[in-house]
């Protein structure tokens, strides 16, 4: 039998070392495209599905093998392959438009990366997922026995977090010795380290391989899950205790002082996640409570009846701020949240008030949450339910019932955290005709054409208000340059200076200096902000400009360098290379060269 054993561990291993192979190469090969700019890095909208599912399907087939039937297995991955990639696909979608998506030809810039949202509930709801999918082919029933849903659940967090520790340790072990090495002016192992055809496959590797050792020692799992448990319990009644407080002295002080602090939702929803999970801890599989002290069973009890109330508030702030601002993304999301906590609070309520304080209740409402959170997850990252085509139809109506000003409007947040709906709401905004809409038409339809021409988000004021200005007082970019700039026989004219100097819907500021001492001045354009990058133009004949240079400085670290440009306190070194400004030398690197900070 032990041979037998031994001989099905060796077998599932070997399969969990190939399948980590394989998401090895995958993940080395998007890297490479990622770097390289080629495909499928060149197509976002199906790099990051790549991506997602190349992180976490390898995942759930390691932790899956030797639970669950090859069969079954198959059928699992195929159901979550579909949903990551139809995920991905709506989040690239919604975020980029119709035309962009699919790779059309768009003057609008793509948002390259996924939501990070999408990303962290993808890796919770695929880890609740994962753990009521093995429940189920144990149980072979959606809502089995509680004590087989808290075992897997634990034993795969276990095992994800201590596997996660495994390959932090592996590479701090190896670092380590690299700078031993080092000392030896041996850099062999430091070069190896630098090099992603290594650092990927090991990280891989040796996370499926930790995930294999926990999975074929559960009673060591088993182990340091129950001591885990049992030192998180007894931080429940400090948290208890804590939060009763805090309440007892908002019935004095008023809720006031909570409102005015604007991230007291934040706040009350953390302390809602810390009591459910220091609740769970204590309940354990529903048996432990009949044998723990019973400070811990009171503590669970009040527990269960603070819960509630705290979801209450952070609704309460919710609605507040709502009805001052009206919907966001965020406030969508945090609805959504708050109403499972209240969820989990009244439900924790009601097993908190029947006779024995045991709380044998929780086991099923846990389970049935479990499948309420995937469905709240899922339709928010679809149509049906999208915090951003709720939050853009909201704040359109605002709009239109006067409850914000032409002026007031955020129409910012319409262009970059609206996605496709907010753009499409400034378009229809722009198009808004006076005898058929509000008084301030005029100033509706000029700000949404603003909005709709800003690249970068925070640039909004300074670029309708400042386009560009140029330095030292008195001087005028010379019209040569200004028109081939508007033309198309510009190639040399990057897309933001042309924002800046041509479309006026970016701010820049215009050095005109003479760089290589021909009595003619060069044009030197610079990025507004903390960072002061930009670009050398001079003219080869009369009317023709081009591209001869960039350049690198952050105003942080060179002070006194934007004050003396825009005074006119610059010397140019012979040479085209270097520009004394403030003390500092600002150097000008020629095109396609590598770029250089200033130094002093």
């Amino acid at each position: 039998m032990n041979q037998e054993l031994s001989s099905v561990n060796r077998s599932v291993g070997l399969v969990r070392v190939a399948v980590a192979a394989g998401q090895a190469l995958l993940l080395f090969l998007l890297y490479r495209a990622a770097m390289d700019k080629v495909w499928p890095a060149l197509a976002p909208q199906w790099f990051f599905p790549l991506l997602l599912c190349g992180l976490s399907l390898p995942v759930m087939a390691i932790s899956s093998l030797g639970q669950m039937r090859s069969a079954a297995l198959l059928r699992w991955l195929a159901v979550l392959l579909l949903v990551l990639v139809s995920l991905t696909q709506h989040d690239w979608l919604r975020r980029n438009g119709w035309n962009n998506g699919w790779g059309l030809p768009s003057d609008e810039v793509q948002i390259a990366f996924p939501s990070p949202l999408l990303f962290f509930f993808s890796a919770v709801c695929l880890y609740v997922a994962q753990a009521l999918k093995l429940a189920y082919e144990q149980n072979r029933q959606w809502l089995g026995s509680y004590p087989v849903y808290f075992d897997l659940s634990w034993k795969l967090l276990v095992q994800l977090v201590f596997s996660l520790i495994f390959v932090g340790a592996l590479f701090a072990l190896l670092h380590l010795g690299s700078a031993l090495f080092m000392m030896l002016k041996l850099d062999f192992l430091k070069r190896l380290l630098e090099k992603e055809w290594f650092n990927i496959p090991v990280a891989v590797l040796s996370f499926a391989c930790a995930l294999h050792l926990t999975d074929m020692r559960p009673s060591i799992v088993r182990g340091i899950r129950n001591l885990l448990l049992v030192l998180l319990s007894w931080l429940l009644p400090v948290a208890t205790l804590v939060l009763s407080g805090f309440l007892a002295a908002l019935l004095f002080s008023g809720t006031e002082l909570l409102w005015q602090t604007k991230h007291a939702t934040n706040l009350l929803l953390s302390s809602c996640v810390v009591l459910v999970v220091l609740i769970n801890t204590a309940f354990q599989d529903g048996t432990a409570l009949q044998a723990t002290a019973r400070i811990l069973r009171w503590s669970a009890r009040v527990a269960c009846v603070l819960l509630p109330i705290l979801a209450a508030l952070a609704l309460r702030a919710l609605q507040l701020r709502i009805g001052q601002y009206g919907w966001s993304s965020d406030r969508v999301i945090a609805v959504m949240c708050a109403l499972i906590a209240l969820s989990y609070g009244l439900a924790y309520l009601r097993a908190a008030l029947k006779a024995g304080g045991l709380l044998s209740s929780i086991a099923g409402v846990n389970i049935v949450m479990a499948y309420v959170q995937l469905a709240v997850v899922l339709a928010m990252f679809s149509p049906l339910l999208d915090p951003a085509r709720i939050a853009v139809a909201d704040q359109l109506a605002r709009l239109q019932q006067g409850k914000v000003s032409a002026e007031q409007f955020d129409y910012a947040y319409l262009r970059f955290e609206g996605g496709r709906y907010g753009r499409a709401a400034l378009e229809q905004l722009q198009q808004l005709q006076p005898e058929k809409a509000l008084p301030q038409a005029a100033t509706i339809r000029a700000r949404a054409a603003q909005a709709l021409a800003l690249t970068h988000r925070g640039r909004e004021k300074a670029d309708v208000i400042t386009p560009y200005e140029v330095w030292p007082q008195g001087a005028v970019l010379p019209q040569g340059f200004l028109k081939q700039a508007d033309g198309t026989a510009a190639p040399w004219l990057s897309a933001d200076h042309r924002a800046c100097l041509i479309a006026k819907t970016r701010g820049c500021d215009v050095l005109m200096q003479d760089m290589n001492h021909d009595g003619k001045p060069e044009v030197l354009v610079l990025g507004r902000g903390s960072y002061y990058g930009g670009s050398l133009y001079a003219e080869l004949s009369p009317g023709v400009w081009v591209h001869k240079g960039q350049v690198d400085l952050q105003t942080q670290e060179c002070a006194g360098v934007k004050e003396a440009l825009q005074a006119g306190q610059v010397k140019a070194v012979p040479g085209w290379d270097v520009l004394e400004v403030a003390g500092a030398r600002l150097v000008v690197t020629p095109e396609f060269a590598k770029r250089r900070h200033c130094t002093p």
